[in-house]
C-alpha cells in the first residue's frame, strides 16, 4: 500500500514509519507547498504536516483550542501514528504552546488555499449560491482596547453547505475591508454572490461582474439613492394597469412559526439613470415578511436587494432566502457548537487560523457519508470513535482502502 502521507525524517532522530495512504486523496500534496514558519526547521521535533493533521483530526473530533488539541493529540496518539511521523517516544505528542505558536505565525491565506484544496477534492463543488458574510471574534478582542474585535468574512456555498473561502479584515476595520480580497480569491465564473448591504458598493458589484459572477446585494440607507430609486421602480410596477412587478407568496409554518413572505421584482427601468452606475443591475427585488412573535404579536417588515439577475421572482427568491444559510448554518453553528464567540486566541494569526479549522470542520461534518445527527452530535461520534472520524477525513474508512 502506498505510503502517501510519508515525511522526511528529521536529522538525528528516529520516527515511526506508519503512515498509510486511506483515501486515493493524499493529504501530503495539498500542502507540500505551504511555507513553515518557524526559524529553524532542520531542528524542529515535529513536521508542520503532523501538526496540521492533528489540529484538523482534533477540532473534527471536538476540540476548540490549543489546549483542547493538544490534549487530543495525547489521547489518540496510536491512531494518529498511522497518518504523521511522530517521535518513537509514545509519550512525546506537541504542547499546547507548540500548537499556539504555529498557529499563531503560520499565513493564513496560504493555509487556507491548501485546506481548500484538499475539502474540495474530496466533496465535489458546483457553481450556485454564495453566501457573503462577517462574523466577529468578540471574545478573542475583549481586550484588544480601541481596536474593537476581530471580523472574519466567509464565503459559504449554500447548496452544497461547503466553506469557500474567508479574509480577516484588518485590526480596526470592518468586513467592508476584507470584502475585495475575499472576491479575489473566489472562483465566481456562474455563481451567484448574496451580500448584505454593507457590500452594497459600486466597486464590490464590479469586481463580481468582472470576475463573471450574479449578484443579489441587500439595499438600505447607506445608499439613499439607490434605495430611493428601488423603493421608486417597485411602487411604480405595482401601481401599473395590469402590475409589471412578479409576485411570489410563501408560507411557512416551521418550528411552530408562522411566517409569510411577499416577493416583489421588477425589471431595472433603462430610462432611471440611478441605476447607470450600478454594473449589471437588472432587476430590483422586495421582501415583505410578516410574522408572529414569541409573545403573540404580529411582526411586519421589508427588505430590498438589487440583482444582475432577470426579474424571474423565483429565481430571486431563491437567492435572498439562501442568503440566510450562511447565518444558519455557519455562523450559529460556530458559535453555538464550536463557542468561537467564547475563544480567546489574540497573537499573530491564531484566531483566523482557528476560524478556518472550524469551518474547514463544519464543512467535511455536513458532507460526511452515512453520518447523522447535529454537528454536536457528529463532533462526538468522531471523538469517540476513530472509524467515524476517517470516515469524516477521507471519505470512508481505513479498512474500506
Amino acid at each position: 500500500m502506498a505510503r502517501e502521507f510519508m515525511e522526511t525524517p528529521v536529522a538525528g532522530r528516529s520516527l515511526v514509519s506508519k503512515s498509510r495512504r486511506l483515501s486515493p486523496i493524499g493529504i501530503r500534496k495539498f500542502f507540500a507547498k505551504l511555507p513553515d514558519p518557524r526559524r529553524r526547521v532542520s531542528r524542529v521535533r515535529y513536521r508542520l504536516l503532523s501538526l496540521i493533521v492533528i489540529a484538523i483530526c482534533a477540532t473534527i473530533a471536538g476540540a476548540n483550542d490549543s489546549e483542547e488539541i493538544a490534549l487530543f493529540a495525547r489521547t489518540h496518539r496510536a491512531w494518529l501514528a498511522r497518518l504523521i511521523e511522530l517521535p518513537d517516544d509514545p509519550q512525546q505528542t506537541p504542547s499546547h504552546d507548540t500548537f499556539d505558536r504555529v498557529l499563531s505565525a503560520l499565513d493564513p491565506l496560504a493555509f487556507q488555499k491548501c485546506l481548500l484544496a484538499w475539502l474540495q477534492a474530496l466533496h465535489e463543488h458546483t457553481q450556485g449560491l454564495i453566501a457573503i458574510d462577517g462574523k466577529a471574534a468578540r471574545e478573542a478582542m475583549a481586550r484588544a482596547g480601541e481596536r474593537g474585535p476581530l471580523t472574519l468574512v466567509s464565503a459559504w456555498a449554500s447548496a452544497h453547505q461547503l466553506f469557500l473561502g474567508q479574509v480577516a479584515a484588518a485590526p480596526g476595520s470592518q468586513e467592508l475591508e476584507a470584502l475585495p480580497r475575499l472576491l479575489e480569491l473566489l472562483d465566481l465564473e456562474g455563481a451567484i454572490v448574496t451580500l448584505d448591504a454593507l457590500g452594497c458598493q459600486q466597486a464590490i458589484v464590479e469586481q463580481i461582474v468582472d470576475k463573471k459572477g450574479d449578484y443579489v446585494i441587500a439595499v438600505k440607507g447607506n445608499q439613499p439613492t439607490l434605495q430611493a430609486a428601488v423603493h421608486k421602480t417597485l411602487d411604480e410596477a405595482i401601481a401599473q394597469e395590469p402590475a409589471t412587478a412578479a409576485t411570489l407568496w410563501k408560507k411557512d409554518n416551521r418550528r411552530r412559526r408562522q411566517e409569510t413572505r411577499l416577493y416583489l421584482a421588477a425589471p431595472v427601468p433603462t430610462e432611471a439613470a440611478e441605476f447607470d452606475a450600478w454594473r449589471g443591475a437588472r432587476s430590483v427585488v422586495s421582501v415583505t415578511r410578516d410574522y408572529v412573535d414569541g409573545k403573540g404579536q404580529t411582526q411586519t417588515g421589508t427588505r430590498y436587494y438589487l440583482s444582475s439577475l432577470p426579474p424571474k421572482v423565483k429565481l430571486l427568491a431563491q437567492a435572498v432566502r439562501g442568503h440566510w444559510t450562511v447565518e444558519n448554518q455557519l455562523h450559529w453553528v460556530l458559535d453555538v457548537t464550536f463557542r468561537e464567540d467564547h475563544n480567546r486566541s489574540r497573537a499573530g494569526h491564531a484566531q483566523a487560523n482557528l476560524g478556518v479549522l472550524r469551518r474547514l470542520a463544519l464543512s467535511m461534518l455536513k458532507n460526511a457519508p452515512g453520518l447523522k445527527g447535529s454537528i454536536d452530535s457528529r463532533r462526538k461520534q468522531a471523538g469517540w470513535d476513530e472509524a467515524t472520524l476517517e470516515k469524516v477525513l477521507f471519505g470512508r474508512q481505513a479498512s474500506e482502502s
